[in-house]
């Protein structure tokens, strides 16, 4: 009867041990499978959005870079061509001077050596004498100074050469760093379309929604300032032109009046494709560029690249910039356009947008 009684008591026991783990593990899934909270998609999309400036300033560096190994690439180039141009005139001008001595050798030995008992008994005075003296002189420093140049052109051709194998070991080495750097690039360009297509739609709407807060807080912030600087202007042709008449200064249909803000042909230009351009790494093309080229076809109105990051850091810098005047830094470029703002190919899925000018940039002018 004790044992049966014991025997009642584990088995209860095991029965109550049984409904709680029963109960943990109904609950457990609830639990795994939570829906992800409003701090939870924050969280990822912050992430997402430090990995994508990460990989952006990478893309900035590597365009910079990449430009610049072509540029090395097109000198190595250029000075292979020099230095075959000097081989070549070095070698006729080798092919001359042998050709000449060949003539001497020839002359010399169809009329013999002229010896010193020949050049006295053949002179029927001393001057005579001495005036063949010295064209005999002339004859033998002449021939003396054809080898020699021969031998130092021959010399010549032996350096040329070897500067031409280094200039070409040169191009050799940047092409190779164009191609691995191009295709590192195209690499983290697929790694942040991946990062983009794995955010949840949720966390991608509040990347794009922090963007776009931030692009029209820019935005307004740009616009402030032009409103201020017309103003500005406003007030000074009122106080400058009393009593001269509305003669055009307003009116439908008319180009905008040129002020500090908007009125020069590089902002223009950089205003037209806010919004209406794409991010591409490498492109200085109508609707797709990289940060430097973007700023490369501001200032010029042209589809060509004037350089990089590091072209733009050694132009002459100022310290009262101007709209028009290039903000740069060794990572990112774009056009200022007054009030602390600028113009600029901000980065992929971003494109041409205004934006605040970065810390830590200077303004330079073309």
């Amino acid at each position: 009867m004790r044992e049966q009684k014991a025997q009642s008591r584990v088995k209860g026991a095991f029965l109550t041990v049984l409904a709680a783990a029963l109960a943990i593990s109904l609950g457990a899934p609830a639990m795994a499978f939570a829906e992800p909270t409003a701090a939870d998609k924050q969280a990822e999309a912050e992430t997402a959005l430090a990995s994508l400036n990460a990989m952006q300033d990478t893309l900035n560096k590597a365009s910079d870079d990449y430009f610049t190994a072509l540029d090395e690439l097109e000198a190595a180039q250029a000075s292979m061509e020099d230095a075959q141009a000097r081989i070549d005139e070095a070698n006729e001008q080798i092919t001359e001077l042998q050709g000449k001595l060949g003539d001497r050798a020839n002359s010399m030995y169809r009329s013999g050596n002229l010896s010193f008992i020949d050049l006295l008994l053949g002179s029927a005075t001393f001057e005579e004498f001495t005036t063949n003296w010295e064209l005999l002189n002339r004859m033998n420093q002449n021939d003396a100074d054809m080898v020699q140049q021969t031998k130092d052109l021959r010399s010549q051709v032996e350096d040329e050469k070897a500067e031409y194998a280094r200039q070409e070991a040169i191009a050799s080495e940047k092409t190779d760093e164009a191609k691995r750097i191009k295709e590192e690039a195209e690499t983290t360009v697929a790694t942040m379309q991946e990062t983009y297509d794995s955010l949840s739609a949720e966390a991608a709407e509040l990347l794009e929604q922090e963007r776009a807060a931030q692009e029209a807080a820019d935005a307004a912030a740009a616009q402030a300032a032009i409103e201020q600087a017309a103003a500005e202007s406003n007030q000074n042709n009122n106080g400058g032109n009393t009593g001269g008449g509305t003669g055009g200064s307003t009116g439908g249909g008319v180009e905008p009046p040129y002020n500090a803000v908007t009125g020069n042909a590089v902002v223009d230009r950089a205003y037209s494709y806010v919004g209406n351009a794409e991010y591409v790494w490498g492109a200085c093309a109508p609707g797709q560029f990289d940060c430097s080229g973007f700023v490369s076809y501001c200032l010029t109105g042209s589809y060509s690249r004037l350089g990089t990051t590091y072209t733009f850091l050694g132009w002459p810098q100022v310290s009262d910039p101007q709209p028009g005047d290039v903000a740069v830094n060794s990572g990112h470029t774009g056009i200022y356009i007054g009030g602390g703002q600028m113009i600029h190919a901000a980065g992929t899925g971003q494109g041409v947008v205004i934006g605040s000018v970065q810390p830590g940039m200077i303004y330079v002018r073309y």
